[in-house]
């Protein structure tokens, strides 16, 4: 079995970096966005183990079993994707953003545009599949095929490999911690007084440093030092718009490789913040200002919980761990080519 991931505008320099990657099994996760790694690179390990033959390309080699078109939503997907199926090729389409409804624009230039919609609601059509990165996105995506398949973004655990323990949350001061590009930290910024009236001092991973009200640490963002960054906070803070279709199928990863190292979360009411919190009993879901005060109240006052909560996030992010999703992965594949 075959199975090629399809990046757009990929250089034939990059191509072929990633594919020399690919035989020493190591890559420059820093050079591509957090979703071509988290759905696509960090994959590739495990199912070579399972003996799935798998590559990377920009749409120039056709000779594959199934091709994945990851992070593709323009008119180009979809010639591309008739040019796979000439080939007898099974065609997948991945989407880790719900790109069936228009939404946006938001700030630093995110959120779907009217000729994504179009262009990602034409290439579903034709491709044999859909995989989802999040429920949320899947239930779109069944009005196209009615066999689409939520794939979890997942946790690699030997990257992700610390663990907090029981005396970091005996200190007499806690910190909060947040990732994320820094256009992303508006809400952030609006719930930082909430932190500062409690003393409660906060921590930023991000690329570049975000313009916040109060002071707080900044650490510069790298897929590599990411782990030992996450130590550096008690309990993760995910605030985020819920009151529309852009936001809402966003996936569980901002909390979730939190969570893997014994970060709690209070979070947003995102679908795929709720899964987590409702699977493994590790934090808070905040869906209004008072939830917020009483969640970070019941943090001050009762360290013990948080410990708790902290050993149930390790616990129950392995279900997620990449080894057990490219398990889900590889049988998706065969039933594909069984199908």
């Amino acid at each position: 079995m075959k199975v090629t991931w399809y990046i757009k505008n990929l250089s034939h320099s990059l191509s072929d970096k990633l594919k020399n990657a690919l035989r020493l099994r190591s890559y420059n996760y820093d050079s591509v966005t957090t979703s071509t790694w988290n759905r696509c690179l960090q994959l590739i390990p495990y199912l070579k183990k399972m003996k799935i033959k798998c590559q990377i390309d920009d749409g120039s080699d056709l000779n594959t079993d199934i091709g994945i078109l990851i992070r593709w939503q323009d008119e180009s997907a979809f010639d591309l994707v008739n040019r796979l199926r000439d080939k007898k090729v099974k065609t997948v389409l991945d989407l880790c953003v719900n790109y069936f409804d228009e939404a946006g624009p938001f700030p630093g230039g995110h959120g779907v545009t009217p000729i994504q919609v179009k262009a990602v609601k034409k290439t579903a059509r034709v491709v044999d599949r859909i995989t989802c990165g999040s429920e949320y996105i899947r239930t779109k995506a069944k009005l196209f095929d009615s066999k689409a398949l939520y794939l979890p973004e997942s946790i690699d655990y030997k990257h992700f490999r610390f663990q907090k323990n029981k005396q970091d949350f005996d200190k007499p001061i806690l910190m909060a911690i947040w990732s994320g590009q820094p256009e992303k930290s508006v809400e952030v910024a609006m719930l930082q007084h909430k932190l500062k009236t409690r003393q409660i001092p906060l921590t930023i991973i991000s690329e570049k440093k975000p313009i916040m009200p109060h002071n707080y640490n900044y650490i510069p963002w790298s897929y590599y030092s990411f782990p030992k960054s996450i130590l550096s906070g008690d309990f993760c803070i995910s605030p985020r718009r819920a009151d529309n279709t852009y936001d809402l199928g966003h996936s569980h990863f901002k909390i979730g490789a939190f969570m893997s190292q014994g970060v709690p979360a209070l979070a947003a009411p995102l679908p795929s913040y709720k899964e987590l919190i409702m699977a493994t009993g590790a934090g808070r879901i905040c869906e209004s200002d008072v939830e917020w005060e009483i969640a970070l109240n019941e943090i001050l006052e009762n360290r013990k919980r948080l410990w708790e909560w902290s050993q149930a996030a390790y616990e129950g992010m392995k279900e997620y761990s990449t080894e057990s999703v490219a398990g889900k992965y590889a049988k998706f594949f065969q039933e594909l080519l069984d199908g």
